[in-house]
């Protein structure tokens, strides 16, 4: 269950988003938000927040029904594979014994909410159903951050393919590398990768498109970690630049999250919101860089 400070912080967010996004950015980042004329990457998606189209984002944040997006997009080869969607706890343990494992358990309308299962004979299914419970009855969430797009979104608990690092890959990482991809109305620019992710943070890489990589550009701190070595080109860094472009055509700016098995690209949500907009892991000039793309 949330604890406390978690609840409150998710209704200040909730009664005051103005102030709470304000004072939240200034906590985080320690110095003041420019919201009327941002610069940055960060400013300009906090003013998407106040100024831009909530309603209409808010599908493609939408974890199931943001495939049928990806599917219009012609994309549909990248979709990882559906097992369920289900619109209650009820409905997911009825279904239980269809599931075929390993499979991953995630909420449609936040991040962070997922449970691999693996073998289900081992797998606490009341415990399971508990976790479920709390996902689909907290509706506050969207505060935490002043995420307003997430309030349309009706939750459901989706249950997809579980996929696994392989090849050169599956040695430099204990989680199944994110590849981020920053993306503006059609251009990919940067791969953020992400790997070793556990309960205390995760290894990150920023590597251009030539595959070169930029610590220079990150902040590194307990959470954000600088990986050891480089990561492998992946097989697949052309289709997922591909990808990336062809999914953020007429948005400007979107994170694009994919992962790449081998060859085969798959997609993992679109993300507007980084860090609801308080991104620490990058330096200022690069922020600015990113800042310049995105075009309001």
């Amino acid at each position: 269950m949330a604890g406390l400070g978690y609840k409150l912080r998710c209704l200040f967010g909730v009664a005051l988003p103005g102030f709470a996004q304000r004072a939240f950015y200034l906590a985080k980042l320690r110095r003041w938000p420019h919201f009327r004329h941002p610069r940055d990457i960060n400013e300009k998606i906090q003013w998407l927040k106040i100024h831009g189209d909530n309603k209409a984002i808010a599908p493609l944040a939408d974890k199931f029904a943001v495939r049928g997006f990806v599917k219009s997009r012609g994309l549909e080869d990248i979709l990882v594979p559906l097992l369920g969607k289900f619109d209650s706890v009820e409905e997911f343990r009825a279904g239980w014994d269809g599931l075929q494992t390993p499979f991953i358990i995630k909420a449609n309308n936040s991040s962070q909410t997922l449970i691999v299962v693996k073998d289900k004979a081992a797998a606490d299914l009341d415990g399971i159903c508990r976790t479920l419970a709390g996902w689909m009855k907290d509706r506050i969430f969207w505060g935490y951050y002043m995420e307003p797009h997430y309030r349309y979104i009706e939750p459901c608990i989706i249950v997809e393919k579980f996929l696994e690092q392989d090849g050169s890959a599956a040695g430099m990482s204990s989680s199944l590398i994110d590849y981020k991809i920053w993306a503006f109305d059609g251009h990919a620019e940067s791969v953020w990768a992400c790997t070793n992710r556990d309960s205390h943070g995760l290894d990150a890489y920023l590597y251009d498109f030539d595959w070169r990589l930029h610590p220079e550009l990150q902040h590194f701190d307990g959470h954000f970690r600088r990986g050891a070595g480089e990561l492998p080109r992946p097989e697949g860094l052309e289709r997922m630049r591909e990808c990336a472009e062809i999914l953020s055509k007429g948005f400007p700016q979107v994170r694009v999250d994919l992962y790449c098995v081998g060859k085969k690209v798959y997609f993992g949500e679109m993300t507007f919101t980084s860090s609801g907009g308080c991104m620490p892991f990058y330096t200022r000039d690069y922020l600015l860089e990113l800042g310049e793309l995105c075009k309001l």
